[in-house]
């Protein structure tokens, strides 16, 4: 029994400590006693017998209630220290497995629970008794290199923790909200990061502003931030190109100025730690619609020649070359084809001659102001005159096989500087054939 206690000393009930001790039977007694002298004081008048037994129903009344709020347990101190109550031993050996097992997923095998636990059988009321969870706070608690702490986690590695949940979500959201342009973008991590309640080490928690100081430099974590914009956008216009042949060919003139126009446009765009990767138009509309620009582009022949001949036929046979024929000199090429085949100007220029004669029959001259000229006869219908600016393509001529001609055919001719050259230096006309 507890010296400090004495029968004449007690003036109020006594304050049962916790956790029991061997004090308990004592104090418990001395609070019955109390109890009993207030009773025995207030019924003086009451036969010894019965006042007794009186006294011994009143000490049942309150002992009896008192006691049935006391369960058997497990008194638990580390390095001396009280830190709660168990139900049973495998809780506890629960409550340290489970410490362990969360220092060994995370890395932190290197730390351990204390030796110094002390287990012994005691009392203590039902709702001191401690859960699984309480017992990992109480135990972890008191060890000097780890603590219970809220934690971030990276893909199952712990980064960093606080002391209190809220500054670690706090820590997470001031992350975020970095890279966000607009209070409704959509940022994520990339990565699995989850904030858990976890026994860490000591040296792992920190202030937020630290922690997140360690998380923008962790290279391991990428934000991902998705966000719908709205912005305008010119819409080029487009140039239309149009034949005139009331403009000199190879000449360009503007019939309409362009104008851009404007178009409102909504887009998804994606960003990793702020550098965009991904932009989808979502929708757009066109405020003002672009105004084409319109050219026209001249045919109207100015007489001058490319110097890039075309066959003036199709359909023809070569049958007679650039040579020295019947004793005599051929000026040009025989290309036969039916009466009626359309003869067409070999390249831009001047119509010089157009006639008919003697040997040539039906003939045109076209002067192509470049030094080079060229001879169309035989011809059975002439549909340019003397004076006319030709076009290179253009019809001049129906082929026929007048004059001095053996049969239907077209007689070409090229001049340079008015004297007779081989057609073929300019044109291609195949295989000649008899």
């Amino acid at each position: 029994m507890d010296n400090n206690l004495s029968l004449k000393k007690l003036k109020k009930p006594v304050n049962i400590k916790k956790p029991l001790s061997l004090n308990f039977p004592s104090e418990c007694f001395f609070n019955i006693y109390f109890k009993t002298q207030q009773i025995r004081n207030n019924i003086p008048t009451v036969p010894k017998i019965n006042r007794f037994a009186a006294l011994t129903i009143c000490a049942a009344c309150l002992l009896v209630p008192f006691a049935a709020n006391f369960k058997p347990a497990f008194n638990i101190t580390i390095n001396g220290e009280h830190i709660g109550f168990a139900s049973s031993k495998e809780s506890l050996f629960l409550a340290e497995n489970l410490i362990q097992s969360s220092l060994d997923q995370y890395g932190q095998a290197d730390f351990s629970l204390s030796d110094d636990i002390e287990i012994s059988s005691s009392f203590c009321l039902e709702n001191d008794i401690k859960t699984t969870d309480e017992l990992i706070y109480a135990i972890t608690n008191s060890s000097e290199n780890i603590c219970m702490a809220s934690a971030i986690t990276v893909n199952g590695e712990i980064i960093g923790a606080c002391e209190i949940a809220d500054d670690t979500n706090s820590v997470l959201k001031s992350l975020l909200d970095e890279y966000k342009a607009n209070p409704s973008d959509n940022a994520s991590f990339i990565q699995d990061v989850k904030v858990k309640t976890l026994p860490v080490s000591t040296d792992l928690v920190m202030t937020s502003s630290s922690l997140l100081q360690s998380l923008k430099n962790n290279k391991n974590i990428d934000v991902q931030v998705i966000s719908n914009v709205q912005h305008t956008e010119s819409i080029p216009y487009q140039t239309q190109k149009i034949e005139s042949d009331q403009i000199e060919q190879n000449l360009v003139k503007t019939m309409q100025f362009g104008k851009n126009g404007i178009a409102s446009v909504s887009e998804q765009v994606v960003t990793i730690n702020g550098q965009e990767t991904q932009r989808t138009v979502l929708h757009r509309s066109i405020i003002t619609p672009a105004t084409d620009c319109i050219v026209a582009v001249g045919t109207k022949s100015n007489g001058i020649g490319s110097g890039q001949f075309i066959v003036p036929i199709s359909g023809y046979r070569f049958t007679s070359a650039f040579k020295i024929r019947d004793g005599r000199w051929h000026k040009g090429v025989d290309l036969a084809a039916p009466v009626g085949t359309p003869v067409y100007a070999a390249d831009n220029g001047i119509v010089t001659t157009s006639k008919l004669s003697d040997s040539y029959g039906y003939y045109i001259v076209i002067d192509h102001q470049n030094g080079l000229k060229t001879l169309y006869a035989h011809n059975s219908s002439l549909l340019v005159k003397e004076g006319d600016v030709i076009s290179k393509g253009q019809q001049i001529a129906l082929s026929g096989n007048t004059g001095n001609s053996t049969g239907p055919h077209l007689h070409f001719e090229v001049h340079s500087n008015d004297v007779a050259v081989n057609p073929q230096i300019f044109l291609n006309f195949g295989t000649e054939t008899s």
